[in-house]
């Protein structure tokens, strides 16, 4: 997956052969040229020699950051919860205050959830192993219903940076996972001439959010189950996947492949 992404993501990433899967395809002619806007493939633009001011931009991650990351987001996961029990605990004792201890609770927790997946975000990009193995199942539990674990949440957001690289083109280089719901607010062209459809599409966005079609939510996890994994020996077969079992194992024969 990293050989997909435009940059320096993995040093031996050249040495990895161009896989038939889609998973693991850019779509692109011989002239290295996007199928859908025939624009070249982008190249590292990164300075030589670097700027002093800019050195901080590309400048790796400690293993001290990482950890203080994945800190970070295992205490977001515990004050979730605390603010659950004391929400349950106000309740308890001031049944009368309904909507006192519903809101001193609902609007922090919305902040702090929003905040959540920011932090997933980055730590996914830049500390992407958890430091202990239970943190994996700490880092998006309150998102919705069932969402994708945190492996695959790596995958298709590898998937989308691979296929996206301008966030404006969605799918220039192939199978976006995020694709739709992008599509309701890019689809209808430019906006001076076309202002009246993105009045039809663009208010169902924060509804098809709700409903779960977003990078934790339920809805978003059956779009991508229902691509991934690709169709192939093993019984890695989408027509099967419902009635076949895939186990951590999975993610790991994809990465190393």
């Amino acid at each position: 997956m990293k050989n997909l992404l435009p940059g320096e993501g993995d040093p031996n990433a050249a040495g990895v052969g161009e896989s038939k899967d889609k998973m693991l395809k850019v779509e692109k002619n011989n002239e290295n040229r996007s199928l859908k806007t025939n624009r070249l493939f982008p190249t590292p633009n990164k300075p030589d020699p670097m700027p002093h001011n800019l050195a901080f931009l590309f400048t790796k991650i400690t293993p001290e950051q990482m950890m203080y990351m994945w800190n970070v987001l295992t205490f977001i996961f515990v004050a979730q919860c605390s603010m659950i029990v004391l929400y349950a605990g106000a309740l308890a004792m001031l049944p009368d205050m309904w909507w006192t201890c519903t809101l001193c609770f609902g609007i922090p927790f919305s902040y702090v959830a929003i905040q959540q997946i920011y932090i997933d975000h980055d730590v996914m990009h830049g500390a992407t192993f958890p430091v202990y193995e239970f943190q994996k199942f700490l880092t998006h539990p309150f998102a919705d219903f069932f969402s994708l674990p945190w492996e695959e949440f790596v995958l298709e957001h590898n998937r989308h940076h691979a296929s996206t690289v301008d966030l404006l083109i969605q799918g220039e280089f192939g199978w976006d996972p995020e694709e739709f719901h992008y599509a309701l607010q890019q689809w209808a062209g430019p906006w001076s001439s076309n202002w009246y459809k993105y009045l039809l599409t663009v208010p169902f966005i924060p509804i098809i959010h709700f409903f779960g079609l977003n990078d934790t939510g339920s809805l978003f996890a059956l779009e991508w189950w229902m691509h991934f994994p690709d169709e192939g020996a093993g019984g890695k077969c989408n027509k099967e996947f419902w009635s076949k079992p895939h186990g951590p194992s999975s993610f790991r024969d994809f990465a190393d492949g």
